[in-house]
């Protein structure tokens, strides 16, 4: 079983979603005579590789603590859509939705992480997408971008406020076997917030 990093390095004034504070990360100022080092972080929930919960378009009240940590990992499939900027809906993709209830879209768009470019000029999905999404039942959509839409962030609104999940800023989806079947895992914090930040793992047997 090999496992496949899915996340980008979190660090002090890192990139972030225009409008969002950058996050800090102060190491502690101690007595030169102590033995240890510690640090503290000051995040917003979207910054970097992170998990949206329903409550992020305020569709109910339930922080992402509450939810059963199984929701969180399972059976998944990479999606090739390089090259595209908009996105939209395929008939070969409902079979896919169908059988798995976690799909990554790999657009290669991680390339451009840590430039102006990632954060204004990712590719945006149909919500035509988002729709079959949900009436599949895929629980989980993951992107190798900041977002699978921008204002008014229409799939957001549908594809959450259907008790579902959206996994943004993965790396690494290059990585993967484009249509293997693998493990994904994007284990919230316990955390009394509408979002995470996660450590997101492939496994995969090859």
């Amino acid at each position: 079983m090999k496992l496949i990093d899915l996340t980008h390095t979190i660090s002090h004034g890192m990139p972030v979603f225009p409008g969002e504070t950058e996050p800090s990360i102060i190491r502690d100022i101690l007595p030169a005579d102590a033995g240890y080092v510690t640090h503290r972080l000051e995040s917003n929930m979207h910054t970097g590789t992170h998990i949206d919960a329903p409550y992020h378009v305020k569709s109910d009240t339930l922080t992402i603590d509450k939810f059963p940590v199984e929701l969180f990992s399972g059976s998944a499939i990479v999606i090739d859509v390089q090259g595209l900027s908009k996105i939209e809906m395929q008939p070969e993709w409902e079979p896919l939705f169908r059988n798995y209830r976690i799909i990554l879209f790999y657009t290669g768009f991680s390339k451009f992480w840590g430039t102006d470019s990632y954060y204004y000029d990712y590719p945006e999905y149909g919500i035509e997408i988002a729709e079959s999404l949900v009436e599949c039942g895929v629980r989980i959509a993951g992107f190798d971008s900041p977002s699978p839409d921008k204002e008014p962030f229409a799939f957001h609104d549908i594809f959450l406020k259907n008790e579902r999940f959206l996994v943004e800023n993965l790396a690494n989806l290059d990585k993967i076997p484009v249509n293997g079947n693998i493990i994904f895992m994007a284990l919230p914090l316990k955390i009394k917030a509408e979002a995470s930040l996660i450590r997101a793992v492939a496994m995969t047997d090859e």
